[in-house]
């Protein structure tokens, strides 16, 4: 059992995590899979977690081993990482697993409660999921990262989106609360990520935007997470390696 490591989007190891141990719930026992190595998924997973107060444990598993696939083999299918295991259910890739954790184990409260709330935080959970490459590769996560890096006429685009996505959903849906639907979502896992690379490399972002980057990351499980990242002791040239 281990500590999660959180420092940056490149790691070097997998990760097994026995979870899931709510109030009121008399589920079994439930094991997520995850890999910190290459978009550090399992972060996602952990802030909803820890926000929705579900008890979890962790194993590490370190890759580049000869059995790292025979190990990986009997909890995912894929081969791939994060994966969740609850009871016979078996549950990949981190947004459906946050999906999964929401109607199973919250009673749905991982999302908005109104049907257009809910469509519209679906709809930017998954475009920050599969989109934004150039500033996933640019703008790796780091929490030990402080310093202003220009960006690209692509990453700057990319940067100005998530600032409108930002800035809309707050103006749009923000009323009840300091988060981007009001109340705390899967939505705002999905962005956690990000809001830690726009602070560590200066991102310019217009008002709204930047109100909420600054409520993600006062919030003190994120405020842990930066914390344990910035006491890791791995050098850089670890923390940026390939995973190909």
């Amino acid at each position: 059992i281990c500590a999660s490591s959180l420092t940056n989007d490149k790691y070097y190891s997998y990760l097994i995590a026995r979870c899931f141990e709510i109030a009121g719930d008399a589920g079994g026992t439930n094991y997520l899979l995850s890999d910190r190595l290459e978009k550090g998924e399992i972060r996602n997973i952990r802030f909803l977690c820890e926000e929705f107060d579900v008890d979890f444990e962790e194993i590490q598993i370190t890759l580049y081993q000869d059995n790292t696939a025979e190990k990986l083999g009997p909890y995912s299918p894929s081969l791939k990482v994060p994966v969740l295991l609850h009871k016979d259910t078996t549950v990949w890739d981190s947004l459906a697993i946050c999906e999964y954790i929401s109607e199973n184990l919250l009673g749905g409260a991982g999302w908005p409660g109104s049907p257009q709330r809910k469509a519209n935080a679906r709809s930017v959970s998954a475009e920050v999921h599969s989109e934004f490459a150039t500033l996933k590769a640019e703008w790796p996560m780091n929490c030990k990262a402080s310093y202003r890096l220009s960006p690209s006429q692509e990453l700057e685009n990319e940067v100005a989106r998530i600032d409108a996505i930002w800035s809309c959903c707050r103006r749009r849906f923000g009323e009840n609360g300091k988060y981007l639907y009001g109340r705390f979502s899967i939505a705002d896992c999905m962005f956690a990520p990000i809001a830690i690379s726009f602070e560590s490399y200066r991102a310019d972002l217009c008002g709204d935007a930047n109100t909420y980057m600054q409520t993600l990351l006062d919030n003190p499980f994120l405020q842990k997470w930066i914390t344990l990242g910035r006491r890791e002791k791995e050098p850089l040239s670890i923390a940026y390696a390939s995973s190909a």
